[in-house]
């Protein structure tokens, strides 16, 4: 997988650690140590890709991996004595094996031998999930003649006048200087950088979408929390049944993820009920009732969403596969879904019927009145609370909080579907009403002010074309106002201002599709009308077999548990099984060189940001706010670590009587 994963540390003696061991555990071979006089093997099942690669004026004995560390063994005198600095690299797991010792033979060429250093590589393959190097690298440099050379040199200090300084006890004033500037973190961040740059040119040489980064999530402007390097020991516990504290660590972090891209969706819904509702006429908001059932949609009772949504999905995605392919259909998925959702709706239905009868029950005398069921069952599950009958007071607080709720209910349903149907077909809509009011006017040679003089049958057609019209704007306005809080919910500095319908649609789809996953670096490539990919070439290919399953009607039991428990293959599923999104996914794994097969090629759709390909202005401004989001994140993280800091520094410090190692 094309992530990016670069950790470098010293290999020092303080720490109790082997130039000889380390190289013998990384390069799997048996090495013997002359210091500790001993020999070191670490038996690997497969075998490590590795060589040496030296300066032109390092001695040829550097090239012999026991000779190579036990001169350093040797040179290196001291007890805490650095004795060698290791990189751990993950690999692209898109290149084969080929490209990936190029790209490694490259890289630690140019960025260490180049510099100076011997480099001892070995490339492991034991996991073919995690491709990785790792180079040991000499900390001492050689001079010229082949000889090792000094880690650092003392400076005296002079003063104006070029004369030695000196201390009270009559020693001459120095500083240390390093002969390089292998230490500096400045040499770190450029070998970090490097890397990414590299690896993204041989991705590209070799047709992948895919691209990596040294930056952080927060320098992106991303708003998820980074996963940790697992490895294979801890992958290898997790086949066997165990439980890895790193891999678990993982799962609550893609938890953490999965739900602040939730919590961002749902609060994206209520800001537009919120700011939408009180504009509203009541004439309006019966209107929204329109809206949802010409949109099919239906008001939720109970807090079943999550899995109805999922099962959703699955059976709307059943159904295009109907219309698109009948003579392959088969009948049984839909028995299997309806397996599935029967769950679902057995506790809806207990729900409702048991307050709609205790409503019929307690209340008679309201039996005529005209309420939704919505209010009734407001009634019911009140009179379960309170275990009473209400009185009249309760019942008219209860009714008109139902009245209310109801409504942002209903607002909460529709704008958590934004995009059934596209906001060119909602403008088409209202013109179109629009057209048959001009349209009866000119027939009846009338205008607004004067329709009353009509014939009732006549008024009342006028009234169902106004409403009609009416109903058309407020689907507009709805879905405009969602697309806005779209936007600012993720990039709050944005101006929207400067954006008409369809780019706003376009844009608050270029969010909800990519969610916390989108960069500022992505934005710049999609600018430059490339196609960027949410998912990994692994994940691509997960979510294929995710959908193939779909597509054949072989999702076991074994599998919805497996998506519902995994947060990161739940949101993978509902991605490729809701139709809005299946075309997009499919569209990036095209770009990333995956073959599809050929009945999903009318799935599969150009990329929904066309309509921003040539609107440098929208790009420019989402860079923009995205780079602001990112310097608001950085200047908090800076803040947290001061405060962090200072608190650490007011506690008293604990002494260690026994001035044993720390553990």
């Amino acid at each position: 997988m094309a992530i990016y994963h670069f950790n470098c540390k010293i290999i020092s003696r303080g720490k109790g650690q082997s130039a000889i061991a380390s190289a013998a555990y990384r390069s799997g071979e048996k090495l013997y140590s002359e210091r500790y006089g001993e020999f070191n093997f670490y038996r690997r099942e497969i075998k490590p890709e590795t060589f040496i690669l030296k300066p032109s004026h390092a001695p040829k004995w550097s090239l012999n991996r026991e000779k190579l560390w036990n001169e350093v063994e040797s040179i290196e005198k001291y007890s805490r004595s650095q004795l060698a600095r290791e990189m751990n690299i993950a690999l692209p797991i898109e290149l084969n094996n080929e490209e990936q010792t190029r790209l490694t033979k490259e890289y630690v060429q140019t960025n260490f031998v180049d510099e100076g250093m011997v480099a001892d590589v070995a490339i492991h393959r034991d996991d073919i999930n995690n491709p990785h190097f790792h180079v040991m690298l000499t900390t001492r440099p050689f001079t010229e003649n082949g000889e090792w050379g000094s880690k650092s040199k003392r400076i005296i200090l002079k003063d104006k006048n070029g004369n030695p300084l000196y201390y009270e006890n009559g020693d001459k004033k120095s500083r240390k200087a390093y002969t390089t500037n292998w230490d500096s973190k400045e040499k770190l961040a450029e070998w970090r950088k490097n890397w990414a740059d590299l690896t993204n040119q041989y991705l590209e040489k070799n047709g992948f979408s895919q691209r990596i980064t040294e930056k952080s999530y927060a320098e992106l402007g991303e708003g998820r929390k980074p996963t940790i390097h697992e490895g294979y020991v801890a992958r290898e516990m997790e086949n066997r049944g165990e439980t890895s504290d790193r891999v678990e660590q993982n799962r609550k972090i893609k938890k953490s993820n999965y739900a602040s891209e939730e919590n961002r969706k749902e609060k994206v819904s209520q800001q537009t009920t919120n700011e939408i509702l009180p504009l509203l006429s009541p004439q309006e908001k019966q209107d929204l009732k329109r809206l949802a059932k010409d949109l099919k949609i239906f008001i939720n009772y109970d807090n079943l969403m999550d899995k109805e949504r999922m099962v959703n999905n699955w059976k709307n995605a059943e159904k295009v596969n109907q219309l698109i392919k009948p003579d392959t259909f088969d009948k049984t998925v839909f028995d299997k879904i309806n397996e599935t959702e029967e769950s679902v709706q057995r506790g809806k239905e207990i729900l409702n019927k048991e307050s709609l009868r205790i409503f019929n029950k307690y209340y008679p005398t309201l039996k005529d009145a005209n309420f939704s069921d919505y209010a009734k069952i407001n009634i019911g599950q009140e009179t379960l609370a309170k275990d009473k009958v209400l009185d009249k007071k309760e019942l008219k607080q209860i009714l008109s909080h139902a009245q209310d709720n109801e409504l942002k209910d209903m607002m909460r349903a529709i704008t958590k579907k934004p995009y059934l149907k596209d906001i060119q077909t909602y403008q088409k809509d209202f013109y179109f009403a629009s057209k048959k009011i001009d349209q009866f006017l000119d027939d009846n040679q009338v205008d607004k002010e004067t329709v009353h003089t009509l014939a009732a049958d006549k008024k009342e057609t006028f009234k169902q074309l106004d409403r009609t019209q009416k109903l058309h704007f407020n689907t507009l306005k709805i879905a405009e106002k969602y697309y806005e809080q779209t936007i600012l919910s993720t990039y709050p500095t944005a101006n929207i201002k400067d954006l008409n319908a369809v780019q706003k649609e376009a844009v608050s789809q270029l969010l909800s599709y990519y969610g916390s996953t989108l960069s500022y670096t992505k934005i710049t490539a999609l600018a430059q009308k490339e196609v960027v990919s949410k998912y990994s070439t692994v994940e691509q290919r997960m979510g294929l077999q995710l959908l193939d399953k779909i597509e054949k009607g072989k999702l076991t039991d074994e599998d919805l548990k497996s998506i519902a428990e995994d947060y990161h293959k739940k949101e993978l599923f509902e991605t490729v099984s809701n139709p809005e999104t299946r075309g997009l996914f499919l569209k990036e794994v095209e770009e990333n060189g995956i073959p599809l097969p050929s009945n999903w090629s009318s799935y599969s759709k150009p990329s929904l940001f066309g309509t921003l390909a040539n609107s440098l202005k929208v790009y420019d401004n989402l860079i923009k706010s995205s780079e602001d989001n990112a310097r608001r994140e950085m200047q908090q993280k800076s803040k947290r670590k001061k405060k962090s800091k200072s608190s650490r520094s007011t506690k008293p410090s604990i002494h260690n009587p026994s001035n044993g190692p720390k553990i």
